[in-house]
């Protein structure tokens, strides 16, 4: 099913030992969707005799990490400090720039925008993700 062994046997097998496809192929697959998506997976080798016959997939829904939402703030103090946390996240600490940030409500939606797409990979940022936002918006 998963297209590992050639069937006409023209080709060696990629994976001879199970703890190979293990390390290789299932525990990569289930912490890439364990950490990109909303879901859980885990797996089971069964065996039949000695060796192993099948896999057993478990697939749940995971839950989203909750942000705690201050109401005790009024709804633009509480973008504000969302803000900060996000600029302190992206190592962005030089007071002026983030007053220039926080006072600017085009910088501040895009800093929200950003960050969604940071979260999500849809930007790479390698190396300095606050730099790459700072460059984006003609702050550097």
């Amino acid at each position: 099913m998963l297209r590992l062994k050639d069937l006409a046997g023209k080709e060696p097998e990629q994976y001879a030992q199970i703890s190979a496809l293990q390390k290789y192929v299932l525990d990569v697959a289930t912490n890439q969707i364990n950490e990109h998506t909303d879901l859980r997976v885990k797996y089971e080798l069964l065996k039949k005799g000695r060796s192993y016959q099948s896999i057993k997939f478990y697939v749940n829904a995971q839950l989203p990490q909750q942000l705690p939402i201050p109401f005790e703030l009024e709804a633009d103090d509480a973008k504000v400090q969302i803000a900060r946390k996000h600029l302190e996240t992206l190592a962005i600490a030089d007071a002026k720039l983030v007053q220039e940030i926080l006072q600017s409500p085009k910088h501040l939606d895009a800093l929200f925008a950003f960050v969604y797409k940071l979260k999500t990979d849809r930007i790479k940022a390698t190396k300095n993700a606050g730099g790459l936002f700072l460059k984006m918006q003609g702050l550097r």
